[in-house]
């Protein structure tokens, strides 16, 4: 299982799959609450699926913003401190 996490035209998609096949998705439309809001609903689409976040193989991220853009730090953050953490196990 992976999560895709794309932006586009200032929305917030998070995308669940499992293989090549779109499981779930949930949309954040406020960017501007989005490191608020951005962890609690990944945990609720694990949650709603069933998932543990060890399941999780990997976090993708696209975004038509450049890096400068906040809401695509923030989300390229939470994608390399997820994808980092399950190598260190």
């Amino acid at each position: 299982m992976k999560i895709l996490i794309k932006i586009e035209d200032k929305k917030v998609k998070i995308s669940l799959f499992k293989g090549k096949k779109e499981v779930d998705f949930v949309d954040i439309l406020d960017e501007y609450k989005l490191s608020e809001v951005l962890l609690p609903e990944i945990d609720r689409i694990l949650k709603k699926n069933g998932l543990k976040a060890e399941e999780i193989e990997r976090i993708e991220v696209k975004s038509d913003q450049n890096d400068n853009f906040t809401t695509t730090r923030i989300v390229k953050s939470v994608a390399n401190t997820w994808n980092w953490a399950k190598t260190v196990d």
